[in-house]
């Protein structure tokens, strides 16, 4: 194979036509040989089927629902049956972990310049790092590290963003090319002023966390319904009186909208506008060479655009940081679910210039997700002035997984409390559009926050 070229036509992924032969879908962790137990497949296949009713509303009552069964929502539900309350009804239109948060990447890190986004990043890793202990079940998180690499261009900021960072306790440290050759000697350094350290940063199973968190509300007493598609929201006088399933009709007076790419639709069944708009985001797994088996940290590269995710020992995968602005946007029902021929070529010579060792790698295929994003690619996480009952927990451009522990905390005060008081959420209140008051991350690539 000649030098600088990456490997793609010899993983048999596409077919003599172009079209994709298979799909290899998230949603359990890579073993040592870099593929996912079960994962080549037409279908998502997340954790094992788990209990709990498929459909059937007829009639109902109950004193919260949540709408969309991904991280957030299921997280929302937990915490909020550990407080204990007993009448909460979660409303899946598929399977748990089935929209975004089943196509996740699963990276878990704490590098935000938005310091409220910063301290739920903080505080979500503690939780992944005890899931068992603290909700039950596994959430498969492997403390692998993660370090953010940038130009001259954003070292200044790196260097404000790290300091901020210890003040809040996140242990970070920022480190010279030499220093970060010395902690991946595979890594090229062109390009590279410094780089930031986390070493609590990792990655997790998407699925399994979000299942574990929904099993661990059913235990406490909420009720999930599967395949239950929402058609309708109900107002009485600026407020929320009901939810309208395909299945009947559920009678409430507290509404959490957690649908993700569906946020949007869902706030329109009562007239509430929210600029949220869908893209697509595809990754690629690519094995690595058998000479470059040691375990690597994730690498957020702000020099080319790209994070590049270990799969355990043997692969990588790739992902693009660049800006998705409202003429990327997608169908929701109707995008590819996987990378096209061209996307994985690019996408391998990415990895190629950043480590080149992976010339001798092979691509493996891949998966697209969908971000629901806003205009300054922050969450909307509020209340809706509007509308009575009705809370918002949506938009959140590509940082829904890692924050989803703390999504839970959050949510569950302003439901329970009237307002959040573990994180400032003025960043993300949802009049902050129309007040021409965007939130604002400090580097070029705004998904990272």
């Amino acid at each position: 194979m000649p030098a600088g070229h990456f490997d793609t036509k010899a993983s048999a992924w596409l077919t003599s036509s172009g079209q994709t032969a298979f799909e290899f879908t998230p949603g359990g962790m890579a073993n040592d040989s870099g593929m996912r137990p079960g994962m080549v497949t037409s279908t998502l296949s997340g954790a094992r089927r788990r209990r709990g009713r498929q459909g059937g509303i007829v009639a109902k009552t109950a004193d919260i629902v949540i709408i969309g069964g991904g991280i957030n929502g299921t997280s929302i539900a937990f915490h909020l049956a550990r407080k204990g309350v007993k009448n909460i009804l979660l409303l899946e239109k598929g399977h748990i972990a089935s929209g975004p948060t089943g196509r996740s990447s699963g990276v878990v890190r704490q590098h935000y310049t938005v310091e409220t986004l910063a301290k739920m990043a903080r505080d979500s890793v503690k939780r992944f790092q005890n899931f068992a202990e603290e909700v039950g079940g596994d959430a498969g998180f492997v403390q692998a590290g993660a370090v953010f690499v940038c130009s001259d261009e954003n070292a200044a900021a790196l260097r404000k963003t790290v300091e901020m960072h210890r003040r809040l306790g996140i242990n970070e440290s920022l480190l010279l090319p030499d220093e970060l050759r010395e902690l991946e000697p595979a890594l090229s350094l062109e390009g590279i002023a410094l780089g930031a350290y986390e070493p609590d940063g990792g990655y997790a199973d998407p699925a399994l966390a979000a299942n574990s968190f929904c099993e661990a509300a059913e235990r406490l007493g909420a009720e999930v319904l599967r395949r239950t598609r929402v058609t309708g929201l109900k107002a009485e006088a600026g407020r929320i009186a009901g939810v309208v399933t395909e299945g009947g009709e559920v009678s409430t007076r507290t509404v959490v909208n957690v649908a993700g790419p569906w946020g949007r639709e869902i706030a329109g069944m009562v007239n509430v506008e929210i600029p949220i708009y869908v893209t697509r985001h595809p990754v690629v797994i690519l094995q690595r060479p058998p000479q470059w088996r040691n375990p690597t940290p994730v690498w957020v590269d702000l020099v080319e655009g790209w994070y590049h995710k270990p799969e355990r020992s043997a692969a990588l995968m790739i992902g693009s940081i660049h800006n998705m602005g409202p003429e990327q946007q997608v169908d929701i029902e109707a995008h590819a679910t996987v990378p096209s021929y061209e996307e994985i070529e690019s996408f391998s010579e990415a990895c190629l210039k950043r480590f080149p060792l992976m010339s001798e790698g092979l691509a493996q295929g891949g998966w697209a997700g969908l971000y629901d994003m806003t205009p300054d690619s922050q969450p909307v996480i509020d209340r809706v002035p509007e509308v009575e009952g009705f809370y918002c927990a949506v938009g959140f451009s590509g940082h829904g997984f890692k924050l989803g522990p703390a999504v839970g905390t959050a949510m569950s005060e302003l439901v329970l409390e009237g307002q959040c008081r573990t994180y400032d959420l003025t960043p993300f209140r949802f009049t902050r559009f129309r007040e021409g008051r965007l939130t604002r991350g400090a580097y070029e690539y705004s998904i990272i926050g």
